[in-house]
């Protein structure tokens, strides 16, 4: 990655509206900048147009990748395209990872851009938007978003950030901490990183087993069919120790290792 900057005088001559420049020089930047944080490959492959759910891949590892940008920094939520479709994407655990892009259009650089992990993408952080109205040119179109305050901060890695580009070795090595979730099905891995980001939310070093059964309205409502909350939050602490993400201290006593 040499350059953080979207420049393209050609490009900026050739389209005329912001957003066509932006969507083309993201693209572009992408195609020429961008490596892959799985295997470190130096470049990603843009897929020909009209691909649903992703727009570039990795030649040598496989992944997928959907590029989104911005001039504003993200918020809670991002836009996403239509709702089965990635649903669709998803049950079958072919979600791609999400390249999220904060730019300036006022000089061309790139201020920040993460990506969040495809085995970080589940069912409990894709929100149903209603269908437009009959009056709208896709009338009945159902979209969605991804709830990005709903991702633990394990699942937003930074490529660049405040302009700065992050070493490629830290942004692989995050990858490879969470890892592990990649052979669950989406919704069991939804119940870990839901825990997961309960945890992170209580914001301290050590914490006990009751600290996180006050999450249990808040992952009722994200997991509604199940009848066993406690004993499911039980069972992704033991996960989250397994995968070496906490330590056991004590009977009821645990602590983040990230913050050792």
């Amino acid at each position: 990655m040499d350059s953080i900057s979207l420049y393209n005088p050609k490009i900026l001559k050739h389209y005329k509206s912001n957003s066509q420049r932006a969507r083309v020089l993201s693209e572009n930047w992408c195609s020429s900048e961008m490596y892959c944080p799985s295997c470190l490959n130096e470049h990603i492959i843009h897929f020909p147009n009209n691909e649903k759910v992703k727009d570039f891949f990795c030649m040598n590892c496989r992944n997928e990748f959907q590029l989104k940008s911005s001039s504003k920094k993200f918020g809670k939520r991002v836009v996403d395209g239509e709702f089965n479709t990635l649903m669709k994407f998803l049950n079958k655990n072919k979600a791609p990872n999400f390249l999220l892009m904060h730019y300036s259009n006022d000089d061309w650089y790139i201020k920040n851009l993460f990506l969040v992990p495809k085995f970080f993408i589940s069912p409990s952080i894709i929100e149903k938007r209603n269908p437009l109205k009959e009056s709208a040119r896709r009338r009945g179109w159902i979209g969605c978003n991804i709830i990005i305050e709903g991702i633990p901060d394990e699942g937003k890695i930074n490529i660049i950030k405040n302009e700065k580009v992050i070493n490629k070795k830290t942004v692989n090595k995050k990858w490879k901490k969470m890892f592990f979730l990649n052979d669950k099905n989406p919704y069991t891995r939804g119940w870990t990183t839901d825990v997961l980001k309960c945890i992170e939310d209580l914001s301290k070093r050590e914490f006990t087993l009751k600290d996180i059964y006050k999450f249990k309205g808040y992952l009722k409502e994200l997991h509604p069919k199940n009848e066993h909350i406690e004993a499911k939050i039980r069972q992704q602490l033991q996960i989250l120790r397994d995968n070496n993400i906490l330590k056991f201290k004590s009977r009821g006593n645990y602590s983040l290792k990230h913050f050792d």
